[in-house]
Formats: structure tokens, sequence, C-alpha cells
């Protein structure tokens, strides 16, 4: 079996199999004998796995960043009313506000990479028609490089958010500040 030829996690995730836990200084496996097999459903469930925690974790992502854009639009909607605000409305709070909405929105389309279906379910595994036999290896090779791409795009958003988050709440902490400044400054006799 040419072990180095299949996928760096499959490799992983077989020898995470066999491994027993017995010297945690000396936790290592050694990859596939001759004799030794991988089930390819196995194989095929492990990267799937990997794709659903991707997914679940990319969908929490954009509801955050939902948030977020949600706040900066009232924020934004509250800005230069007539009569006036008891918001900080300079253009500087604006502009940073529509850039950190704009640093969410640009996340929310990175995890929309993440949660993408590429292909249909085992869509990439070939028949051949003369043996009547299946070949996987082009969907776990597909298996494989999606879930590379898609931890990539998670890993990015997940930056993005992070930032517009702290830039959100600094921008909060600022408005609040001001809004108990105005509140206490109106109440003083």
């Amino acid at each position: 079996m040419e072990w180095e030829k299949w996928p760096l996690y499959v490799q992983k995730r077989h020898a995470l199999a066999k491994t027993v836990l017995k010297d945690p200084a000396t936790v290592r496996c050694a990859p596939l004998t001759d004799n030794e097999a991988v089930a390819a459903r196995e194989v095929v469930e492990w990267m799937y796995g990997v794709l659903t925690i991707l997914d679940a974790k990319a969908s929490a992502l954009m509801r955050l960043n939902g948030v977020l854009i949600a706040a900066a639009a009232f924020m934004l909607g509250v800005f230069r009313r007539p009569g006036g605000s008891i918001l900080s409305t300079t253009n500087w709070d604006a502009a940073v506000i529509v850039s950190l909405a704009s640093a969410s929105a640009f996340s929310i389309f990175c995890c929309l990479l993440v949660v993408n279906i590429s292909w249909p379910f085992l869509g990439k595994v070939a028949k051949n028609h003369n043996s009547k036999t299946f070949d996987f290896a082009d969907e776990i090779d597909s298996l494989d490089k999606a879930s590379r791409f898609r931890q990539n795009a998670y890993q990015l958003a997940w930056w993005i958010s992070s930032v517009a988050s702290i830039g959100f709440l600094g921008e909060f902490l600022k408005q609040a500040v001001h809004v108990i400044s105005f509140a206490w400054a109106d109440t003083t006799p």
C-alpha cells in the first residue's frame, strides 16, 4: 500500500484509531503495513465529520456577524436624526461602524464558502462499468481538499469576526461612556 499518497488527515486519523495510550511521552503509531487496510467508509465518514463540525462553527459565526451588522444598522439609524441623538454622532464614529459592519459582511461571505456543498454526496465516486466496482479515490481526495480549503476559509472568517467584535465592543463602550456622561450632566443641579 502506498501510504504516503493518502491525504495526511486520513493517515493521522488511522494512526489515532490504532494508537493505545500507555506512556504519555511516547504516543506514536506507525503507518499501515502491507497487510492492513482502512475501510473507505470510515475515511469518508471521518472527512464528512470534519466538514460537519466546520459547518456548525461557520453557522454560529454567521449568526454573530448578523447580530453585529444589525447593531451597526441600529447605531447608524440614530446618527444625525433631526432633533439630535443621545449617541456621539461624529462622522468618524459612522465610518468606524460602517467599516466594522463591512468586515462582518466579508466574514459571512467566507463562512458561506465553508457551508457550501460543492458536489453531491459520493458524487465523485467513479463506477467501473467493466468490473462493476466503485473507485472512491477521487471522492476522498476531493473531501480532503475541500476540508483544507474550508478550514482556511473558516479561520479567516474567525479572525475577521474577532477584529470586528473587538471594534464593536470599543465603539459600544465609547457610546456608553458618552450616554452615561450625557445623562450625568443632565441630572447635575
